[in-house]
Parts: structure tokens; C-alpha cells; sequence
């Protein structure tokens, strides 16, 4: 029996530079805000909600992007509903989760994220994005 997909709501955040946002764990790694989609919750209220809980950050979308679709390493299909963000404010205010955060160029940003999935989910957002 296939399992039902797991909804994700996806934003790729940028400050007024074009910069991207990235948080980095306290058990190490780099990464950027995503986040499920709660029961009945618009997946555009999901993207700004999961960026404001886990970074402080106030956004607001300018575009819907495209779906991703995969099957994860432990074989859940997942789908990420991406959204093009921007900063309303460039400060991150971190979680407990997280010890650092910041605006980094978007070539920067896919070179330092730490997990091979997050890099081609984030350079596939980036590639729809019209410069």
C-alpha cells in the first residue's frame, strides 16, 4: 500500500539584496527554513508561519514558485510547496534549535548547506526564480 504524501510548505527567503536565508543547528549543519503544513492551514500560511517560528524573521510572499516532488531516504513520498519570500526584516531571531542564521549570495547559500537533499531542493527553487 503507498503512503500517503507529506506536504511541506517551502520558502526560499530573501532580504532586499537577493541574499538567502540559512540557519545552521547547534548539532551542526546548514539549512533553510521548511516546515509541514498543519491540518486545514493554507500552504502560503504554513511558509510564513514555520520562517517566523524558527527564525524570528517577518516575510511576506511575492510568488508562488513550484511543487517538489520525492521520495525521501526512508521512502515517503514528500511534496514541498515552494514560495518565493522576502524579508521584512533582515534580523534572525533564533530558536532554540539554532545558533546561527543568516543572508548569504544564493551560490554561497547552496554551497553551504550540509545535506545533499537540501541543496538540490533549494537549487531547484532558486532556478525559478526570474533575475
Amino acid at each position: 500500500m503507498r503512503q500517503a504524501a507529506e506536504l511541506g510548505a517551502g520558502g526560499v527567503v530573501l532580504n532586499d539584496k537577493g541574499e538567502v536565508l540559512l540557519l545552521r543547528y547547534k548539532r551542526g549543519g546548514w539549512t533553510f527554513p521548511k516546515g509541514h503544513i498543519d491540518a486545514g492551514e493554507r500552504d502560503e500560511d504554513a511558509a510564513v508561519r514555520e520562517v517566523l517560528e524558527e527564525t524570528g524573521v517577518s516575510a511576506r510572499i511575492t510568488a508562488r514558485l513550484s511543487v517538489t516532488r520525492y521520495t525521501n531516504d526512508r521512502g515517503t513520498p514528500r511534496e514541498i510547496h515552494w514560495f518565493l519570500m522576502r524579508a521584512l526584516s533582515s534580523e534572525a531571531v533564533l530558536e532554540a534549535i539554532f545558533d546561527e542564521g543568516g543572508f548569504y549570495p544564493p551560490a554561497q547559500a547552496v554551497k553551504l548547506l550540509s545535506y545533499p537533499e537540501d541543496r538540490d531542493l533549494l537549487q531547484e527553487a532558486l532556478g525559478h526564480i526570474v533575475r
